[in-house]
């Protein structure tokens, strides 16, 4: 059991969550009188909930802070209107040259808080079919999009205007050793798509399977890399609460278990019913406090995409398996060990095709990695507290049982 099964709320915490839960869930108002107030905002852009969390709490603000963070909720509400935007620009192009497309997380998450423009946001990611990428590559580089990232194996990378563009033909979290299973949920993801209408104008977004089958898979990968933060956890939790529990069990239940993510929706709605307010969902009601309660906390811990703690990228490397995304198990030193062997195969290839010469693939990677830490390319890493993070995330991720059929 993860320690942090043992660790409460704090004060900032318990304040993000009340604030979060009046606004977005139309829970009863708590009485907060936080010490600081700083902390709670900080905290907010962190988890990526900042303009949410401010909007709740702007009446209770006072004194020179609050002009300043006023100022700050204006331009996290330009910046959301500058992606939403994009979105629009990006239907109308895909419309008029007939490429069929739909909208992947961003404003296909949005759509579901009772105030869009609210919600954080991040890039522009549309899917399309893998044979429309040159057409849509032209598209987009002629209204000046920069191109980068083309040697990506899932999509596309493009920037203009501060504002990231993705286009992918394979829905990112996939799991490298799926065996087609997965993959094949997507097969009719445009043909399920329907065009909705925001401020006047239009976009195409994913029916409710695929959009929480996206929302899942992209979750459970950050979160057991560097982490994610409370937008991921409010984009699940707003997404299952406008459904009745007889509708979300039709539309998830037999395949989420099949796959392996059944137990992962049921973590993630046990949390908004027991901190949130979320309506209650009998399918849940298995799920430990004490599991929920960890799982909050680690999301506060990560921050949006690990944020607050960059370690937990070296983390992930020794708590779950890459090709699977399954989380390990075992000892601190069979961790180290499949590390090293990961990454001597991947430096010394040698080693890949002749395990005997693994001892020279560690050799070869420990002394890359001492080049890049005496060149500033590389932090040092305390390896004793790599390995202690990443065992007390394995024994609380275990749980989770992602992946499992």
């Amino acid at each position: 059991m993860s320690s942090n099964t043992y660790r409460s709320l704090s004060a900032t915490q318990n304040t993000i969550v009340s604030l979060l839960s009046q606004r977005v869930f139309s829970a009863s108002a708590a009485s907060l009188a936080p010490e600081d107030w700083n902390a709670v905002l900080n905290e907010a852009e962190q988890q990526s909930v900042f303009p949410v969390v401010y909007q709740a709490a702007a009446g209770m603000l006072s004194g020179s802070a609050a002009g300043g963070w006023k100022t700050r909720y204006h331009q996290h509400i330009s910046h959301n209107f500058n992606v939403i935007n994009a979105h629009y620009e990006a239907h109308d192009l895909l419309a008029a040259a007939g490429i069929p497309y739909t909208v992947i997380k961003g404003c296909a998450s949005s759509f579901y808080y009772p105030e869009p423009e609210l919600r954080t946001m991040g890039d522009v990611d549309l899917y399309v079919e893998k044979s429309s990428m040159d057409r849509v590559h032209s598209l987009f580089t002629g209204k000046g999009y920069e191109a980068s990232g083309l040697d990506h194996p899932h999509h596309w990378s493009y920037e203009r205007d501060g504002v990231e563009l993705e286009i992918h033909w394979v829905p990112s979290g996939i799991p490298a050793a799926d065996d087609g299973t997965v993959r094949a949920l997507f097969g009719d993801l445009l043909e399920r798509s329907r065009p909705v209408t925001q401020y006047g104008q239009t976009m195409i977004l994913p029916d409710r399977f695929h959009h929480g089958l996206i929302m899942l898979l992209h979750t459970a990968n950050h979160l057991t890399a560097g982490g994610v933060g409370l937008r991921h956890l409010l984009d699940w939790l707003v997404f299952e609460n406008s459904m009745t529990e007889a509708e979300f069990c039709d539309i998830f239940s037999s395949t989420l278990r099949c796959i392996g993510l059944w137990h992962f929706a049921c973590v993630l709605t046990a949390i908004g019913v027991r901190f949130f307010g979320c309506a209650p969902r009998s399918f849940c009601s298995e799920v430990s406090e004490a599991l929920s309660t960890g799982m909050l906390l680690d999301i506060f811990d990560g921050g949006n995409f690990g944020v607050k703690d960059a370690d937990r990228l070296n983390q992930s490397k020794l708590l779950r398996d890459n090709e699977s995304r399954q989380i390990r198990g075992g000892g601190e030193l069979g961790h180290a060990i499949r590390f090293l062997n990961q990454r001597a195969r991947t430096q010394f290839p040698a080693a890949a095709r002749f395990p005997l010469l693994l001892p020279i693939g560690w050799g070869k990677v420990l002394r890359n990695r001492a080049k890049a830490v005496k060149t500033g390319k590389q932090s040092r890493v305390n390896l004793q507290a790599t390995l202690r993070g990443a065992k007390e995330r394995e024994m609380l991720y275990e749980q989770l049982r992602l992946f499992e059929e």
